[in-house]
């Protein structure tokens, strides 16, 4: 099942079951896996990673790219899994998956655009009202301006979903609209999460302002790093130097994003280079690191993914996988795997326990002019 380094298939969205990959097995697998995941068929085994691709577009909303966001699950006992930024569109590609709501806690935010946080009401809300009464833990970067740190973001989120909380009274459980915030360092690598024999750390990356940062994830002996959007930047580098998996973000070149977007060349620039990472100093910042995989993220598909390839190949001849909506990675001692999940798209919410029981909360008085408006039918 090991594959040799060639050229990728066809997109997924346009019939393509195999993902958009030069190398889709990289090692000998242990174990036999379907060409395409099929959720729920799959138990992640003892020391496995698997990680989603909820959402693999930029600011442009499509439907068929939703915006930044990862799924990684990991084979412990508890069944942990964690987000890692949540742009508009992924929580329904998280629904397709059919896993628990109740287990929807651990948000890790790479940075506040609004690509990377547009589905966080409805994580909150949303969730809360199907059956999630926990609250959420978000982990992201402080700020030298506290008013534009995570903290402050989880505050006001709270305060935006203070209606929808208010009107769940006495009905539904509303602590599970609660967000507590951890706010970890934007300036320096931090260890932040050790829970069930997984560890995160942080490290900073150069997006926009201050309060930008990466993530590693360490389970198993396994490490997945993503960088969050960043220009080149050391951190990243020292942190997925040998990793299992680099999901690493990367904009199409100036001259790509100019013809398709119809903008000016400095416009394309300035959008790009000054903000992004683009193929060519994305294939550098592979030959540095050396990852069993290499995966590029928040890529816009639309203009085609030749050049892309074509672009990288110039620095580096590795396996790569452009990441697209529900492409999947599994990662094993053994080896490394990408494929595309195969998910029904109106499936139902999951339940599985909650950690807390939730005292009940007395349901407010109606609003005294209800009685003269409803209808008695």
């Amino acid at each position: 099942m090991t594959a040799e380094v060639g050229q990728p298939s066809a997109l997924a969205r346009g019939g393509a079951a195999t993902p958009l990959s030069t190398a889709p097995v990289v090692g000998t697998p242990a174990r036999a896996y379907e060409p395409t995941l099929v959720p729920g068929a799959e138990p992640l085994a003892d020391g496995e990673i698997r990680v989603t691709i909820l959402g693999s577009g930029d600011p442009w909303i499509r439907r068929s790219q939703a915006s930044g966001s990862l799924l990684v699950e990991v084979g412990n006992a508890e069944k942990d899994f964690f987000f890692f930024d949540l742009g508009s569109g992924a929580l329904a590609n998280f629904d397709a998956l059919g896993l628990p709501v109740e287990s929807t806690t651990k948000v890790f935010l790479s940075h506040l655009h609004a690509d990377h946080v547009g589905d966080i009401p409805g994580l909150l809300g949303s969730l809360a009202k199907a059956g999630r009464v926990d609250p959420v833990e978000v982990w992201g970067g402080g700020s030298e301006d506290p008013a534009l740190g995570l903290a402050a973001f989880v505050e006001n989120m709270g305060k935006a979903m203070a209606w929808d909380s208010a009107s769940l009274r006495g009905v539904r459980p509303t602590s599970g609209f609660e967000a507590i915030a951890h706010e970890v360092p934007f300036d320096r690598p931090d260890a932040i999460y050790d829970r069930n024999g997984v560890v995160i750390s942080s490290f900073p990356a150069i997006h926009g302002l201050s309060g930008a940062v990466g993530y590693a994830i360490e389970y198993g002996g396994r490490k997945v790093v993503f960088s969050g959007d960043t220009r080149p930047c050391r951190h990243v580098v020292e942190a997925a130097t040998g990793a299992d998996l680099l999901i690493h973000e990367c904009f199409q070149s100036p001259a790509v994003f100019a013809r398709a977007t119809g903008l000016p060349l400095e416009t394309a620039v300035n959008l790009t280079r000054l903000a992004h990472t683009i193929p060519e100093q994305m294939g550098k910042i592979l030959a540095r690191t050396q990852p069993r995989m290499g995966a590029l993220w928040h890529l816009d598909l639309t203009p085609g993914t030749d050049v892309v390839f074509d672009e990288l190949a110039v620095n580096y001849q590795g396996p790569v996988t452009v990441s697209q909506d529900l492409t999947v990675f599994n990662v094993t001692e053994e080896a490394v795997i990408a494929r595309q999940a195969k998910v029904n798209d109106a499936a139902p919410p999951v339940h599985g326990p909650s950690k807390t029981r939730p005292a009940p909360e007395p349901m407010p008085a109606p609003p005294a002019w209800w009685a003269d408006a409803l209808l008695d039918v």
